[in-house]
């Protein structure tokens, strides 16, 4: 599995030739989108930032488009997608998605650094949380409260995104993971994961 990172929540995650992505960046957001193609879509957030899935049709490849709450199932791909609170009284979907047998969980535009018991229940573990770094106009977590928010959910790995050069350093600082280089991509491997407690990668935007 390779995960790269592409600006705001925009997260591509590689599985062989399949690919998922999690909130694609649109055209009528204030930051360049990537196109290429996907097979599955991931919105959290009903926002230019967040929706640009007319950006992962590429040729005949189309992905398929979970943009809400609820189960589903795609190409032996389970997915979770849970209500929370987001920016601008919007609603945010936090989504689960089980790939290769690892849980891969991401907070969207998560403001309230508080979930409810019953979602970190229906969560479960995550073995690698992204987890959105801002505050409650733009979408995110203050780095304090994203970091303690992390580690209730015991993932194997933490990755930050939407940070800001500021946020990224007070948030590596709260991990206690000074001079964290940022890699342009991640290589997930099975003996890599579960030797990791509460990690901290971070990926620098492509």
């Amino acid at each position: 599995m390779i995960l790269t990172y592409h600006g705001a929540g925009m997260i591509k995650i590689s599985h062989g030739d399949w690919v998922a992505v999690f909130n694609p960046i649109g055209q009528k957001s204030e930051l360049k989108p990537n196109r290429f193609g996907a097979d599955l879509a991931l919105v959290s957030l009903n926002d230019p930032l967040y929706n640009g899935v007319a950006e992962l049709v590429f040729g005949e490849r189309q992905p398929f488009i979970i943009d809400g709450p609820g189960e589903y199932e795609r190409l032996g791909t389970f997915i979770h997608g849970l209500a929370t609170a987001g920016p601008n009284g919007k609603i945010n979907t936090v989504y689960s998605l089980t790939v290769d047998g690892k849980n891969l969980v991401h907070l969207g535009a998560l403001i309230d650094p508080e979930l409810p018991p019953v979602a970190k229940e229906e969560l479960g573990t995550a073995d690698i949380l992204f987890v959105p770094l801002g505050d409650s106009a733009t979408g995110g977590l203050i780095p304090r409260a994203a970091y303690q928010l992390a580690l209730t959910l015991n993932p194997h790995l933490i990755i930050p995104v939407n940070y800001t050069a500021e946020t990224l350093k007070q948030f590596i600082k709260e991990a206690g993971a000074e001079n964290q280089p940022a890699l342009d991509k991640l290589v997930i491997k099975d003996k890599d994961l579960t030797a990791k407690e509460g990690e901290l990668a971070v990926l620098a935007a492509s």
